[in-house]
């Protein structure tokens, strides 16, 4: 809302006390309007060289970190550049959230750091992976300034400074496995669709950032494929790490982030031929070897629910 100056003549008391209200009530609008982000901030102390990373505010949304970092979380925010960064800053009790870092939508883009890495932030809201019931505590999160990745492309900067920034917590994080480089919506089944179907996952995975099937095995199981029932993908769900809830709509809803991962052209929940294959060739390549073990030789993992863990609306 722009703020506007009213200046008073004269006029009847009547209409003095009607532009007082009003101007109470405009510049109690521009009052609680967010900044927007400085145009110049300083470099952030842990920049490494050929990275410019600058120190943006602190967020309230953020703790002790408890466990090492293991993972690492990528968002995007859903709203405009001035708007997110003052929602990060989670000053709001009743939205206390919080970022590592954040990617503008600028040009040229900028990577501003809001929480410490050694402290948690709290983006991950209620989630779980693999053997984490819920995410803020071993992971490091980033947002990137999109107003939906479902339906707004990535400009190329962007990708190009985001892939950067991860490149960098990696070779600082080894911990991080590929497989541990994940979508919000991977974490947060049936609540969260970010970073959106135009997140370049493959690309980044073809720079070391993330995991991604081998097209070779891919097509193998593609030939060699057979009627696969649900216990079966949900065992292979599982098994790569996705938490998936009991009955046919959770196995649904564990297809639909999966899907938005690894085969964003068509995300419709159904285990077909491709879906299958794709699931198949990541297990093979990233959790048990070359030979997949059959499922029945292998009792499916228990669904965790996730706890304790602070919900990004």
């Amino acid at each position: 809302m722009p703020c506007i100056v009213m200046t008073l003549t004269k006029r009847t008391p009547a209409q003095n006390s009607l532009l007082l209200v009003l101007m109470a009530a405009l510049f109690s609008g521009c009052a609680s309007a967010p900044s927007g982000v400085p145009t110049k901030l300083p470099v952030a102390e842990h920049a490494p060289a050929g990275l410019r990373i600058e120190q943006g505010a602190d967020s309230l949304g953020s703790e002790a970190r408890k466990v090492p970092v293991q993972a690492l979380i990528l968002h995007h925010t859903g709203g405009n550049l001035a708007g997110s960064y003052d929602v990060l800053q989670g000053r709001k009790s009743s939205h206390r959230v919080g970022i590592h870092y954040l990617v503008t939508d600028e040009n040229p883009p900028r990577i501003i750091a809001m929480v410490p890495e050694s402290k948690v932030a709290y983006h991950a809201g209620k989630s779980g992976w693999r053997q984490f019931d819920g995410l803020n505590q071993p992971s490091i999160g980033i947002e990137i300034i999109n107003l939906d990745g479902n339906i707004h492309p990535y400009p190329a900067a962007q990708q190009e400074l985001v892939a950067k920034l991860c490149a960098d917590i990696l070779r600082r994080h080894p911990s991080i496995l590929p497989t541990e480089v994940l979508a919000h919506s991977d974490i947060a089944i049936g609540r969260k669709i970010d970073p959106g179907l135009h997140f370049p996952w493959a690309d980044f995975a073809a720079r070391g950032i993330g995991a991604w099937p081998l097209q070779a095995d891919v097509v193998a199981f593609l030939k060699t494929s057979t009627k696969v029932d649900a216990a079966e993908v949900r065992w292979l769900l599982q098994t790569y790490g996705y938490a998936v809830e009991a009955g046919d709509a959770g196995l649904k809803l564990a297809l639909e982030a999966f899907q938005r991962h690894f085969r964003a052209k068509k995300v419709d929940g159904l285990a077909d031929a491709e879906t299958v294959a794709i699931l198949r060739a990541l297990v093979k390549r990233y959790r048990v070897g070359p030979t997949l073990p059959s499922p029945a030789l292998a009792a499916p993992a228990k669904t965790r629910p996730a706890k304790g863990a602070k919900v990004k609306p």
